[in-house]
């Protein structure tokens, strides 16, 4: 056997691992010249083979498509898993294997750490292979931003009985519990630092699991961006209160007028990048100070002198997001269309509401409410409109006989 040293990329997610493993997957050349073999053979992410085989509850992860059950067959699953890992282990040339599946559910637990021991003990340790585990840490605030734009735009809604602030102490507390039980074969990397690197979050990774600088100009180096706009996280919000996919605020139960694929034409639109207020950011910070020393004492990794930036909200869609969603608008299902339109109305209201007030309270003219430059509706003007009309014939045909009966009664379509 040729394998001599084991890598274990166990996360943490929204650091940049699909970025990672499309990397690893699409280079596998350049990877086994230096002496690497990803293993391809486990898919481009691995995270559902090592949810499998670690977690003491292996309910399936949401992407797999199961209502939160294991698969009947999972011990005929695990099989096939660890025959092709040791059956590439036994065949290639290379001296290092990597894994990479941002498994991090469960590491709170000590059970799942036992699990983690005994699956390196059996299959690399017992057989002389050196095995090292890589996880990226983020900042807890940054990371929660970015777990709820995933979480609501994603699943299509926000668990109102989950303490998403709890969940996030959870996997923290596995980052300390790994640190506890794995520090000696455990590199813990800071994420703000690997994106600061002259080579990019990717780049860092590569030279840290030994690609020379030098090869780095031959890798294909993907960048995936799962960030969503704030515009079009709103009219997600918006579409979840009024239209929920899950009215049961569970997976067992859907709404039949929802379907996983409702936001993907509005999924690439550009703007305003998704944020919480300042406010909401500085009472959850407060929150995880606590949690915050806590890594520093374990990890040596400091967040305690983080600065939340204050940002001074935008007040005007711009020119691109509102061509995004004119462009958008024909591609959504007749239901989501109803809603799309319910939900501008509203937005153009509160927006003319709040301008006329502030410019009520400077005394200003009442004209410049209309300012084309700093109200929604002003910058979306005649151009939405006409936009609806050429679809407005093909979108009544295929409307239900139901949601005719209601737009005659009068509705914003009228």
């Amino acid at each position: 056997m040729a394998i001599k040293r084991a890598i274990i990329h166990l996360g943490m997610a929204k650091t940049g691992s699909s970025s990672i493993q499309r990397t690893l997957f699409n280079n596998t050349a350049i990877l086994e010249k230096n002496n690497i073999r990803y293993l391809k053979e486990w898919e481009e992410d691995h995270l559902r083979k090592l949810h499998y085989l670690l977690s003491p509850c292996p309910a399936n992860p949401i992407s797999t498509g199961h209502l939160g059950k294991p698969p009947a067959n999972i011990n005929e699953i695990n099989k096939k898993s660890i025959d092709s890992m040791l059956h590439v282990m036994k065949s290639t040339d290379c001296e290092t294997l990597i894994l990479s599946g941002e498994y991090f559910h469960d590491l709170w637990l000590d059970s799942t750490i036992e699990n983690i021991k005994k699956f390196i003990t059996k299959h690399f340790l017992d057989n002389g292979i050196e095995t090292t585990i890589i996880y990226f840490i983020r900042n807890p605030l940054t990371w929660i931003v970015s777990y709820l734009q995933q979480t609501l735009y994603r699943v299509g809604f926000m668990n109102k009985h989950c303490d998403y602030f709890e969940t996030a102490m959870k996997k923290y507390a596995g980052i300390i519990n790994l640190q506890k039980h794995f520090s000696d074969s455990l590199i813990l990397l800071k994420f703000e630092d690997a994106c600061r690197d002259k080579d990019g979050l990717v780049g860092f990774f590569l030279k840290t699991i030994g690609i020379p600088e030098v090869e780095l100009k031959n890798v294909n180096i993907y960048r995936t961006n799962d960030s969503r706009c704030m515009e079009v996280m709103e009219f997600v919000y918006y579409l979840e209160s009024i239209e929920p996919r899950y009215p049961c605020a569970h997976y067992k139960c859907t709404n039949s007028n929802s379907y996983f694929d409702d936001f993907a034409p509005i999924k690439d639109i550009r703007g305003v990048k998704f944020d919480l207020p300042y406010k909401s950011k500085l009472e959850i910070w407060n929150r995880f100070m606590e949690t915050v020393q806590r890594i520093k004492e374990s990890t040596g990794i400091n967040y305690t002198d983080y600065q939340i930036p204050y940002d001074i909200a935008q007040e005007a869609y711009s020119e691109e997001t509102i061509q995004g969603f004119i462009e958008a608008f024909p591609k959504l299902n007749i239901v989501v269309q109803k809603h799309f339109l319910g939900f501008f109305e509203k937005k153009y209201m509160e927006t003319a509401q709040a301008r006329f007030k502030q410019l009520h309270f400077r005394c200003s003219i009442p004209r410049t409410l209309y300012n084309r430059r700093n109200v929604f509706i002003g910058q979306l003007g005649f151009r939405f409109r006409i936009g609806l009309l050429k679809v407005k014939k093909a979108a009544s045909e295929r409307m239900p006989l139901k949601m005719k009966e209601v737009v005659k009664k009068g509705s914003i379509w009228q």
